[in-house]
């Protein structure tokens, strides 16, 4: 697909305003007034001129004060591994190279679009609008935004996508994932859209059913079974298999794509889970899903609504990424075409001390229709120590591996954390 990524500068790489201001005050004792004017879009020459100041001593005030936002030029390297990166700014180039070279970052920039270069156009949209038609998608990061906009085929986007995490402060992030696109309107793109290897992951799990001496062919419940991809092998290996997921979407489309003689799923909460079958001979949550179950009564609410359709000695596979493995700030694309159908997906990861918060922005060709789509979610990671106390009434640990080639776990190197537990 083919995408155009330009950021803006001041503001997004370097703290232009904090040092404008903070330059500015110095050289008047109209402090609050200044900044008020500055605020209000006031330009710095008018300013001076407003408060008799020297633009020059203040612009070389500005570039001793001015520092650079890290955080942002570190996301810019980041997509710039997948994707060349562009500056749009209404500042002069001779300013922009400045600053630039000031903090050695020009290097990141594939090209670099100035005032000086788009003086014909009235502003920066509608340069864009003058070269939307050679692109798929344009996307602009830039400092005015605080929400994601979207004009035709140009994304307008904040630099900062991190999600609000204080609005889960007594709820589950359970609640969120169930408006997840992926889950609901998007689901139909699951499969395409999704980095897996859904034979090693139903390998792995087969195995672990027969290292615990469970009966041949037997039942197996899927909770958050997603649209069922491990339920389908499952079967098809001999399993009787139950897959159950909130999303009604998700479920429809099991069906749809995965449907097997040996397979039913079903609508249905895995903290409420009622089924007329009480003994099952192994659980599953795969792929970072039971994480979504932030608050503890919400995870135990889901273990006992497990141990209740179990049989004394059945198993329980918990799995998730190890997150403590992972940087605290990741960027990465996937790319496929499939069908007719092209997506490209661009994925921002945070993690805040036990949390993991992503965002999705994706790109879908679909018999030449065109859409975008930007997603949000966070995950809590249990620990092992905070595992074990959860389901210390119902279950034991009997294993923790690393990885689904039966690694042993590792907190600081291993690529999943996936625990199995034993019911009493």
């Amino acid at each position: 697909m083919n995408l155009k990524i330009f950021f803006d500068f001041h503001d997004i790489f370097v703290d232009a305003k904090s040092a404008w201001i903070k330059a500015l005050k110095q050289l008047t004792e109209s402090k609050e007034e200044v900044e008020k004017d500055y605020n209000s879009g006031l330009s710095k020459k008018i300013i001076c001129k407003k408060y008799n100041l020297d633009y020059e001593e203040a612009e070389e005030l500005y570039r001793n004060y001015l520092n650079p936002i890290n955080e942002n030029i570190d996301f810019a390297k980041k997509l710039s591994s997948f994707y060349k990166i562009n500056v749009l700014s209404l500042s002069k180039k001779s300013r922009l190279l400045s600053d630039m070279q000031k903090f050695g970052i020009m290097d990141i920039f594939d090209t670099i679009i100035s005032k000086d270069d788009i003086s014909k156009y009235n502003s920066k949209d509608e340069y864009l609008n003058s070269i939307s038609s050679k692109y798929d998608w344009i996307l602009y990061f830039n400092h005015e935004q605080d929400t994601i906009i979207q004009n035709g085929n140009i994304i307008y986007l904040p630099i900062n996508l991190q999600g609000d995490l204080s609005k889960f402060r007594n709820i589950s992030f359970t609640e969120h994932a169930k408006n997840k696109l992926l889950y609901n309107d998007l689901s139909k793109y699951y499969m395409y859209a999704i980095a897996n290897d859904t034979s090693l992951e139903t390998n792995f799990l087969s195995e672990i059913y027969k290292k615990y001496g469970l009966p041949e062919n037997g039942k197996i419940l899927d909770c958050c079974c997603g649209v069922g991809r491990h339920d389908y092998l499952l079967a098809n290996a001999g399993y009787q298999v139950t897959g159950i997921d909130i999303s009604e979407e998700q479920i429809t489309n099991a069906k749809k794509i995965h449907s097997h003689k040996n397979a039913n799923y079903h609508v249905m909460d895995v903290r409420n889970i009622s089924l007329p079958e009480r003994k099952y001979d192994m659980s599953i949550c795969m792929w970072t899903t039971y994480n979504y179950l932030s608050q503890d009564k919400d995870f135990v609410s889901f273990i006992k609504s497990n141990y209740n359709h179990q049989h004394e000695g059945a198993i329980m596979v918990l799995d998730s990424k190890n997150i403590p493995r992972l940087n605290n700030r990741r960027v990465y694309k996937r790319n496929n075409i499939n069908n007719g159908i092209e997506i490209e997906l661009i994925v921002n990861k945070y993690i805040i001390n036990n949390i993991q918060n992503s965002q999705y922005l994706y790109f879908i060709k679909d018999n030449e229709n065109k859409q975008f789509y930007f997603d949000d979610e966070f995950v809590r990671f249990y620990t092992l120590d905070e595992i074990k106390n959860l389901v210390s009434e119902y279950y034991e640990v009997v294993d923790v591996f690393g990885d689904f080639d039966f690694s042993a776990y590792n907190k600081n190197l291993s690529n999943r954390f996936i625990v199995i537990l034993r019911r009493k």
